[in-house]
């Protein structure tokens, strides 16, 4: 009889065993997470159409340099769009910084510049988008020359036609704040690279995304061009007005064993949506 007790308890216990190993959790295989971050992308995109916030961008230069001033304050309207054309279809987003106080001095060109190059372009859609690059990138602090440093270019890595440029793996279950997050670890591998540097360097980079759904918390891009190392982080929250997880803070450094070290810190704040009706914005 104690045996057969014995024998029946340890049959429950293999039972219980059993039952709670079937009800663990399985992982999301990696082509799921990526199918999801990339189905979240596609309709962040639709959704975003055209938003402007407020940006708050410190840059400082840290060691000793004649060249350039310790530190500049720039505030700007930033916008975030897509650029499309008859020609090439969807061709892209554009982050437009339009730069209107730096270190606290009024610009004093920069007069209706959102309107007349959004509402009325003139020239073919690339020549605008490399105006509008370069008007973005003119206020930039210190020896490195960029356009990267806006926080939805990490994004276009993981765009449903991009990701197969890229190696991606899953990285470890962890927290943003409160909310549970999967790692998407990525490692660019297709030339010409997204990003051009000198040495023609590859990107890799870190989503951070809900598993279930794809969207994404946080982000982080690094690129190793000759002896500079750029790493480039973003966060996200939600904006209950326009019902849209936005980035509403970017951290950028740049370092050099030659050269001081850049670090940039934006704030974006007090988002809208651009009075734009039309789904082209600038065409070709």
């Amino acid at each position: 009889m104690g045996r057969a007790k014995a024998l029946g308890l340890l049959t429950v216990g293999v039972l219980v065993a059993s039952s709670l190993l079937l009800a663990a959790p399985q992982d999301v295989p990696l082509e799921t997470l990526q199918a999801r971050l990339a189905d979240y992308i596609d309709a962040y995109e639709r959704d975003l159409a055209a938003v402007v916030s407020e940006e708050h961008y410190v840059q400082e230069v840290t060691g000793q340099s004649s060249l350039w001033p310790g530190m500049r304050t720039l505030k700007s309207e930033f916008l975030l769009t897509r650029v499309s054309s008859p020609a090439d279809g969807d061709s892209g987003w554009v982050a437009f910084r339009d730069v209107f106080e730096v270190d606290g001095t009024p610009v004093q060109d920069r007069s209706d510049r959102l309107i007349q190059l959004f509402l009325k372009p003139t020239g073919d859609s690339l020549t605008q988008v490399h105006r509008i690059v370069e008007e973005s990138a003119k206020h930039n602090l210190g020896w490195v020359r960029r356009t990267v440093n806006v926080p939805t270019m990490v994004l276009q890595f993981a765009k449903r036609g991009e990701q197969a440029r890229s190696q991606f793996r899953r990285g470890a279950k962890t927290k943003v704040g409160e909310h549970a997050v999967r790692e998407l670890r990525f490692t660019e591998r297709a030339t010409p690279r997204m990003i051009q540097t000198v040495d023609n360097a590859a990107a890799q980079g870190t989503f951070w995304i809900d598993e279930a759904t794809g969207r994404v918390h946080r982000t982080e891009m690094r690129i190793a061009t000759g002896s500079t190392t750029v790493v480039i982080g973003v966060s996200y929250a939600l904006q209950d007005d326009l019902r849209m997880w936005l980035p509403v803070l970017m951290s950028e450094r740049y370092s050099t064993p030659r050269q001081p070290i850049i670090t940039g810190r934006a704030i974006y704040q007090n988002f809208r949506r651009f009075n734009v009706t039309v789904d082209t914005i600038i065409k070709k």
